[in-house]
């Protein structure tokens, strides 16, 4: 169950870099998209959570919730789209898989989680799959790359945070908490700043999109998936994003998916099936 929620999340992740592609062509800033990404995710969540009366997180993890929200997902959402504006999106993508490695490594010093050598492999498989899957294009745009990089790094962090806490609280009512903190960011941002309104009913879809599909979604299935399979095999097998963004871009902006691509493709399959087999080691 949390390798396939781990799966889902990344496929809902995987396929935000084309929502947010189209959302773009309507000329709307990223803090404005993230803005009604967020408002919209909870419009989504907020009555489930209340109608199917679950128990919202107090105390000191709530607060923690908060932090998470408002600084960690806030801050990476805005370094991961708007790296998408300055750099191609397989190089986000390569720059923002640098964080199984991370988590990787912080899993074992602040969970107690155990790097065993069938974990690294597959850790070694993964990381090499995705670098062969997007390739490498860098455009020279040091801004881009840098917030590609701070991307990863928040995402790290943002998830040993998020595997500590969900395992003390509901895991739903924990990623509404984290979007509401994030959506009351980008509201005081954009206040400040101000709101761009797409007027074509395309851009709103892909918008939704973004919001249900890659938010609401994506993100209480990774948390519910950390909780069931642990951060490492959840950082690992969230490397089938880049393939999902992979297969979409060569559907809907034609790019052309070449035989280095497919041996990743391969490499990020096996790995995940060796996550499988060993989620016990």
């Amino acid at each position: 169950m949390g390798i396939g929620l781990i799966l889902i999340s990344a496929a809902s992740f995987g396929a935000m870099a084309i929502f947010a592609k189209f959302a773009y062509l309507s000329g709307i800033s990223t803090h404005s998209l993230l803005f009604f990404r967020f408002v919209i995710a909870v419009m989504v969540m907020l009555p489930i959570a209340v109608l199917q009366k679950r128990k919202f997180p107090k105390g000191k993890d709530l607060y923690i919730l908060i932090a998470m929200g408002a600084i960690g997902y806030a801050g990476q959402s805005y370094c991961y789209f708007k790296a998408l504006t300055l750099i191609p999106p397989s190089l986000v993508a390569i720059l923002l898989y640098l964080y199984p490695v991370i988590v990787a490594i912080l899993s074992v010093f602040f969970l107690d989680e155990i790097l065993t050598k069938n974990k690294l492999f597959a850790l070694c498989i993964a990381i090499s799959g995705v670098i062969l899957v997007i390739g490498v294009d860098t455009n020279g745009n040091m801004k881009g790359i840098m917030l590609g990089v701070g991307a990863a790094l928040i995402y790290s962090v943002y998830t040993i945070a998020g595997a500590r806490v969900m395992k003390r609280n509901d895991t739903f009512t924990s990623s509404l908490v984290v979007i509401a903190s994030a959506a009351c960011f980008y509201l005081l941002y954009n206040i400040k700043a101000g709101f761009f309104f797409p007027t074509a009913g395309f851009y709103w879809m892909n918008i939704m999109a973004i919001a249900i599909l890659s938010t609401a979604v994506a993100i209480y299935a990774y948390f519910q998936g950390i909780k069931l399979s642990g951060a490492i095999n959840a950082s690992m097998l969230s490397t089938f994003e880049p393939v999902t963004t992979m297969v979409l871009a060569s559907l809907f902006l034609g790019q052309h998916i070449g035989w280095l691509q497919m041996a990743g493709t391969a490499l990020i399959l096996s790995s995940a099936v060796l996550v499988a087999l060993y989620s016990k080691s």
